[in-house]
C-alpha cells in the first residue's frame, strides 16, 4: 500500500458531507499471506493475489437513522437510506463511509437473483433498493462504527400502502 488518504478526526471536515466530508478514523487490516499464496502470485501475477489489505473508514457517530417506509406492498420497490449525525452535520451513509447492512433471516442482502423462497424481501446495499417479494414482516439494520439502528417493515399484499 503506497499511501492512505485519511479523513479528519480532530477538526471540522474540509468538504460537504455528500462529498465525503465527515469526521472519523480508518481501520487498516492486513491478513497473513502463506508462502504458497505468495509463490502463486509471483508465478501468475495476471491472476491477481490474495486480498490481504483492507481499509474501513469509520465515521464518528452521534446518532444513526434509517429512512424506510413502515409498510410496503408485495412487488413494490423503494429506496432505503441511512444517515449519520455528527453534531449539526448529517452525513449520508455510503462510500467512503463504511457500513454493514444486515436483516432478519427472511431478508436477502445482495442481488435479487440470489434470493430464495424463504426471503420476504431483498435489499441491494449498493443501490439502497428494497424489493418486497411476499407478505411478512422484516427487520433491516445498519451498523456504522459499532452503532446499530434497526427498523421493522411490514410487507403487505400487492397494493398495500407504500412510499416507493
Amino acid at each position: 500500500m503506497p499511501y492512505l488518504i485519511n479523513g479528519n478526526s480532530g477538526k471540522a471536515p474540509a468538504g460537504p458531507a455528500d462529498e465525503g466530508g465527515f469526521t472519523g478514523w480508518s481501520l487498516v487490516g492486513a491478513d497473513h499471506v502463506t508462502s504458497g499464496e505468495q509463490a502463486a502470485a509471483r508465478q501468475r501475477p495476471w491472476q491477481g493475489g490474495p486480498d490481504w489489505v483492507s481499509v474501513q473508514t469509520r465515521a464518528h457517530v452521534d446518532a444513526l437513522e434509517i429512512d424506510a417506509p413502515p409498510v410496503l406492498g408485495t412487488g413494490s420497490r423503494t429506496r432505503v437510506t441511512a444517515t449519520v449525525t455528527q453534531g449539526a452535520r448529517s452525513v449520508p451513509v455510503g462510500f467512503p463511509l463504511a457500513a454493514d447492512w444486515t436483516g432478519s433471516p427472511n431478508v436477502h442482502i445482495g442481488d435479487r437473483d440470489d434470493a430464495r423462497h424463504r426471503h420476504t424481501a431483498v435489499l441491494d446495499p449498493s443501490t439502497g433498493t428494497l424489493t418486497a417479494l411476499r407478505p411478512g414482516t422484516i427487520t433491516l439494520a445498519v451498523t456504522v462504527n459499532g452503532t446499530t439502528q434497526k427498523v421493522q417493515i411490514r410487507i403487505g399484499a400487492a397494493g398495500a400502502a407504500s412510499t416507493a
